[in-house]
């Protein structure tokens, strides 16, 4: 909380070009003087800042790429979605009481919310796609892609910087799209990568006459959806497949004891405070419900930090 405090004020961009004393801060940042100088501190004691001076604080080199905003490597965004997340995370013991999420006054999101989770996926994104792509070469065969749930598109431009012969599609809902396509014309890729609008849960995932996906990729996206919701999408994904095609799907799965890795298990919680009957799925129960689709040839993959690839085939 202290790290997403001094985020959220702006401490990080305010120290970019350079030391700081806790006055200049707080007239740029308008916060009070005491409790920032007892927040620099807090973060010089964790590692985060350094004070070259009694008076001056400052950015540590190591950390500063990450903490900038605009960066390649910043996690800015990230860290103020995690801030926006905290709301939802001292309702945990009501929800553990009540099995509902916590309430909609705290869930819902308004624009700056959904600006942050949407940024915040690119940031965490750039990375693990290029992951993604080192695990799986067989995407390097691939024409059509689907970037499901896609967000700001990142993956799918990721994928298309890769190889040069791929096109792609990224779905999602309408008040992303002009997020969408703000990075995929920053990218320069307009004429190779589509956007479709849509709810992915209601929605047809392809337009009349359009020819089914050589690959359909749907990362971070199941854990939001309870196994009835997750079984169907699935479904849905399948069917816009093409013959031979791949299903990907990108998340935090569990192993069988449901209690490791541990950042799956603890990211449970955050999808039993935000969403009706989201969670951490296990490999083995997501690779069940590919097979009940009919789905082949499965394979499994780590990528990033925390996160876990599962591809399968629909049969040719």
């Amino acid at each position: 909380m202290i790290l997403l405090a001094a985020n959220h004020v702006g401490v990080f961009t305010a120290l970019r070009s350079g030391p700081r004393t806790v006055a200049e801060l707080a007239t740029e940042l308008g916060c009070d003087t005491r409790a920032l100088d007892l927040l620099l501190c807090a973060l010089v004691a964790s590692g985060i800042l350094d004070q070259p001076t009694s008076t001056r604080f400052g950015l540590r080199a190591a950390l500063a790429p990450y903490l900038i905003p605009g960066t390649d490597e910043s996690l800015d965004s990230i860290l103020n979605h995690h801030q926006h997340l905290l709301a939802r995370w001292v309702h945990l013991a009501q929800v553990v009481r009540t099995g509902g999420p916590a309430p909609e006054s705290v869930s819902r999101r308004d624009d700056g919310s959904l600006r942050a989770f949407i940024w915040g996926m690119r940031d965490l994104s750039r990375r693990e796609s290029r992951e993604v792509a080192e695990a799986l070469p067989e995407l390097g065969a691939v024409r059509r892609l689907l970037d499901l749930g896609g967000g700001p598109g990142t993956s799918a431009i990721t994928f298309c910087q890769r190889w040069s012969q791929l096109h792609a599609v990224v779905f999602d809902l309408p008040n992303v799209v002009p997020m969408a396509q703000e990075e995929i014309a920053r990218a320069g890729l307009t004429d190779r990568i589509a956007i479709r609008a849509g709810d992915y849960q209601v929605d047809s995932l392809v337009d009349a006459g359009e020819p089914r996906f050589d690959a359909v990729y749907i990362s971070n996206i199941i854990h939001s959806l309870d196994p009835p919701e997750t079984r169907g999408l699935l479904g849905k994904a399948v069917a816009v497949l093409a013959p031979g095609g791949l299903l990907v799907l990108k998340d935090f799965f569990l192993d069988d004891t449901r209690t490791a890795p541990a950042f799956a298990a603890r990211f449970a919680i955050n999808m039993l405070v935000g969403t009706d009957g989201g969670k951490s799925y296990t490999w083995t129960e997501t690779e069940a419900l590919c097979r009940e689709l009919g789905l082949l040839e499965f394979s499994r993959h780590t990528v990033g930090a925390n996160s876990g690839l599962l591809a399968a085939r629909r049969p040719g």
